[in-house]
């Protein structure tokens, strides 16, 4: 097909921005603070307990699980119509959601709906993005799923403004699972693949064995027979763990410093006194998810200009490298509020903006060894890992005692192992039947 030609049936920006509709919805499941403290009261529950933070982690592991069920279908069904089926099953896990609040059983399956509907519908926008991109997979990876980071963001705000004025939780749910079956649906209506081999005018692809140079196409089976797969998905596990932890436990962090201030200050009652306002809470909550996103964008623009390993590896380092400061920040103790507030609001901004950064990594990077034909079934295997990393992620703090200390310590240790495997990920090996 022609450029010109090309140019008639779609613009390949209007994929983006489809792709961000999609993203800005779906990226709400990480929003979950708003609820976590409302769903606490209504189920008679502590906020930070086993049984309420596991209703994070379910959704997490739905999520995690279905991309790949998501990511086969729209390889043969094609990105809209899996997009669309993504969003109605989303907006079905809030309806739900809505009607479940005082049933930890039914939250969990509202949940666990929820996120197969997030996983359904995530790999649409990225597989049909770097099929219009593959001059630019990092960068492209970056924006598309940027509106997950800006989604948070923005339905935060909105979801605790319904929570206040609308009604509380139970209509909270019902008027976000409206809009985000809208969102959803208009721009999956903008995902439309390119003809198979589609080069934007003036662009060569580059040369094997440089940078963003395509690997032939694999299929799953034979993705999952090498050594590059497995380092790809143990990486993501390692890193995803250190991600989901601080988002899925930012006002348990902040509790903490109050229950250090409250033991070193026995006349502090927290019952009617706080050492951070519920204002600066949902502030750092948002300035998290501004990070997330950005951190999408500039790490897919680095792993374009550096390498796909190499941005893994400045990532994976300097994600370490945060955590041992939170955990040196917790250990001298500060309850000054200010203190508390700047310090929990840098340490939390920074490990968003990595954790962003797996999403703009590993997606191009399974493009670039495993090709784009399977894209949408080969990236669903490979984030299995990220089911994995939000159940441990999510209920770490729960299994760790001795305070967050001795859990950031461990996240880095963590970030420092996933650091080790980049050195050893290249390129899969071409199998003897490739050759024959």
């Amino acid at each position: 097909m022609s450029e010109a030609k090309q140019k008639k049936v779609m613009n390949r920006w209007m994929t983006v921005v489809g792709a961000l509709l999609v993203q800005l919805a779906l990226g709400s499941i990480y929003a979950w603070s708003v609820f976590n403290g409302p769903l606490a009261e209504t189920l008679d529950e502590p906020k930070k307990s086993v049984q309420v933070l596991a209703i994070f982690a379910v959704s997490l592991a739905g999520f995690g699980l279905s991309v790949q069920l998501g990511g086969y279908l729209q390889d043969r069904k094609g990105p809209m119509k899996i997009a669309m089926v993504g969003g109605v099953v989303y907006a079905v896990g809030y309806v739900l959601s809505a009607f479940s609040t005082e049933s930890l059983g039914m939250m969990y399956l509202s949940y666990a709906v929820l996120g197969i509907g997030v996983g359904i519908g995530y790999s649409c926008p990225l597989a049909c993005c770097v099929k219009w991109f593959p001059d630019k997979k990092g960068l492209v990876s970056g924006i598309s799923v940027a509106g997950f980071g800006a989604g948070t963001f923005i339905f935060a705000q909105v979801g605790t403004y319904f929570i206040e004025n609308m009604g509380g939780v139970v209509n909270a749910y019902l008027y976000l699972g409206v809009i985000f079956l809208a969102m959803v649906i208009a721009g999956a209506m903008l995902l439309i693949n390119p003809e198979p081999g589609y080069c934007p005018a003036g662009w060569k692809p580059p040369v094997a064995g440089s940078v963003g140079a395509p690997g032939r196409d694999y299929n799953w089976r034979e993705m999952v027979g090498t050594k590059s797969f497995w380092f790809l998905w143990t990486m993501f596990v390692l890193s995803a763990t250190c991600g989901l932890m601080m988002i899925g436990n930012v006002g348990n962090v902040v509790q903490s410093f109050e229950d250090m201030y409250a033991a070193e200050n026995p006349l502090f009652d927290p019952a009617t006194e706080n050492v951070m306002a519920t204002a600066q809470l949902a502030t750092i909550v948002g300035i998290l998810a501004v990070f997330n996103g950005a951190g999408r964008v500039v790490w897919g623009f680095i792993s374009d200009k550096l390498g796909r390993t190499t941005a893994m590896k400045l990532m994976f380092l300097t994600q370490a490298i945060i955590y041992l400061a939170a955990a040196a920040l917790v250990m001298s103790k500060p309850v000054d509020e200010t203190t508390v507030f700047v310090s929990v609001t840098a340490v939390v901004s920074a490990v968003g903006f990595c954790f962003g950064g797996n999403f703009a990594l590993f997606p191009p990077t399974t493009a670039d060894y495993f090709g784009t034909r399977n894209f949408g079934d080969n990236y669903g295997k490979v984030f299995t890992s990220y089911a994995v990393g939000g159940v441990i992620g999510a209920l770490i703090p729960a299994f760790i005692s001795g305070g967050f200390e001795f859990v950031f310590v461990a996240v880095a240790v963590g970030s420092l192992a996933a650091l080790a495997i980049a050195f050893m990920t290249k390129p899969p090996v071409e199998p003897a039947q490739a050759k024959a």
